[in-house]
């Protein structure tokens, strides 16, 4: 009977050892798929005894942004390799480098011939925190990869690849012998989407975070990513129903409904995306996270609240750190001071904080975009500035399009020699383009003959004839306005032939054309 209760207490300890190992897995898994609190939750318990969950639960303070707290975790265990490693991660965090890499290569130097972990443990603290070497990490994540070929250090060795100028291709490598071990084979395409989206190839990104989906339906972190990339090809309504997907699948924190509410405003539904961040604010998470007045600012924007879109916009420039401030934050409220008549000489200064912020080698699409709204606003004048930084940006991306944009701001600005110079370039860059010798003869109808007498826009207008097709109906009301000059300036001149040749024309066009008749009876009369 004795012997029966031995064997029942055994089977009972190994039942309990099971599911011990069980529960810190599942732990694991909710780290690796940045469900920190759920991964809380599970690892809390466990933590007391096992020095492998209380490193991943100080690694999911880490991931909450708590490092003092997950410090104080690490500290439990003060001679386990990877409890010593999260101590360094801290460290790195706090920008100790010399300390905490001195720490990590002792920590490293623990492995033995079949531990391997304390390798892995040492170089995640590098690759998941800055001020760590990536090539010392690859190194370490080899050395534990001739012990076992795990998956997760697999991945953790294409995480390092990422961090290395040109390493896209090794990364790429790492995932996919991880994608080959089936418990990360999820992650593994998860994060080769990632390679993809951000060489923005966003269709091939769309194929392994769909199979990352499939693979495991309760990994969070492929929707996110879809519904990032579905917006990025612009199909809005699937991004929304993935971001949807998403935060199902996520702990629903604070973090996750402000992701939540950013797609919402990618997914252009700035309704639900204005209602879900007002109800974080009430909550009072604003004052620890204002940029999510950003995300309120540019949707009430977007429906034309540009009054309250300011006071939240306002309210942002007071309250987030000025080196967190990006040039689009700028840009839009630009935009927005440009709604109201009392503050639109005020967007050019912000227009221009946002330019200077911007990074991007060619700046002409910006400059496109503020033109563009300047221009709405019938500010002519700024709206030709910004479209001459296109022409002067020096891009292969310049059109005849944009001379003709340049030209058409300074024509209806009046400034009729800036008009002229540019279409003067415009028609000699692009000789077959029609539009710019058309607009040319309007600039010089408009600034040289606006009587009709000297033919200043004779030879614009001219040439525009040769480059058309004059039954083009389309061309109508553009050939009346020729012909009425050419045969007005003809009369005036005392060419009565080409004179009579261009009323005719504009009769053919109209034949009640009030002005070929009034030119005709004076023709007739002389």
């Amino acid at each position: 009977m004795s012997k029966i209760k031995g064997i029942l207490v055994s089977a009972c300890m190994l039942l309990s050892t099971l599911m011990h190992a069980q529960s810190i897995d599942e732990g694991i898994k909710m780290y690796n798929y940045e469900r920190y609190q759920s991964a809380k939750q599970i690892l809390s318990s466990l933590a007391a005894t096992s020095s492998q969950a209380n490193y991943y639960l100080g690694l999911c303070e880490i991931g909450l942004e708590n490092n003092a707290a997950a410090k104080a975790i690490f500290q439990k265990f003060p001679d386990d390799a990877a409890n010593i490693a999260g101590v360094a991660r801290v460290m790195l965090i706090e920008k100790q480098n010399a300390e905490a890499m001195s720490m990590l290569t002792r920590v490293a130097s623990k492995a033995k011939k079949k531990d391997w972990l304390p390798l892995k443990y040492a170089a995640d603290a590098i690759t998941y925190t800055e001020g760590g070497d990536p090539n010392v990490a690859v190194d370490w994540y080899k050395k534990a990869l001739e012990v076992e070929k795990n998956g997760n250090t697999y991945l953790a060795m294409g995480d390092a690849y990422r961090k290395m100028q040109g390493g896209g291709g090794n990364a790429m490598s790492s995932y996919e012998m991880a994608d080959e071990i089936p418990t990360s084979k999820s992650v593994a395409n998860y994060k080769m989407g990632n390679l993809w989206y951000a060489a923005k190839n966003y269709d091939s990104a769309l194929v392994k975070y769909n199979r990352a989906s499939e693979l495991d339906d309760s990994n969070p972190l492929p929707y996110k990513a879809l519904a990032d990339a579905y917006y990025k090809v612009n199909k809005y309504k699937i991004s929304k129903e993935k971001i949807e997907k998403y935060i199902e699948r996520s702990d629903k924190t604070i973090t996750d409904q402000i992701e939540y509410a950013n797609t919402l405003f990618l997914a252009q539904d700035y309704p639900n995306a204005i209602t879900k961040i007002n109800e974080l604010i009430a909550k009072g998470e604003a004052e620890k996270r204002p940029y999510m007045y950003r995300v309120l600012g540019y949707s009430l924007y977007e429906t034309s609240d540009c009054a309250n879109a300011k006071i939240n916009m306002d309210k942002f420039f007071a309250k987030m750190d000025v080196k967190k401030v990006i040039p689009s934050d700028h840009i839009y409220y630009g935009n927005i001071l440009l709604c109201d008549s009392l503050t639109v000489s005020q967007a050019d200064a912000a227009f221009q904080k946002g330019i200077a912020l911007d990074t991007a080698k060619d700046k002409s699409p910006l400059y496109k975009q503020i033109a563009e709204k300047f221009n709405k606003k019938s500010d002519y004048g700024t709206a030709a500035l910004y479209y001459q930084k296109v022409l002067e940006s020096n891009t292969t991306n310049i059109t005849a399009i944009d001379y003709w944009w340049t030209g058409a701001m300074y024509y209806y600005n009046k400034n009729y020699p800036a008009a002229d110079s540019i279409y003067g370039i415009m028609t000699t860059k692009y000789p077959n383009e029609p539009s710019g010798f058309y607009m040319r003869g309007n600039v010089a109808f408009s600034g040289k003959d606006k009587e009709s007498t000297n033919g200043a826009a004779v030879e614009s207008y001219t040439k525009w004839l040769t480059l058309i097709k004059t039954d083009d109906p389309e061309k109508k009301k553009n050939l009346i306005k020729v012909y009425t000059y050419l045969a007005t300036v003809s009369y005036n001149m005392g060419k009565k032939e080409d004179s009579r040749m261009y009323c005719g024309k504009l009769q053919i066009l109209d034949p009640n054309d009030e002005n070929a008749k009034n030119i005709l009876k004076a023709l007739d009369t002389k």
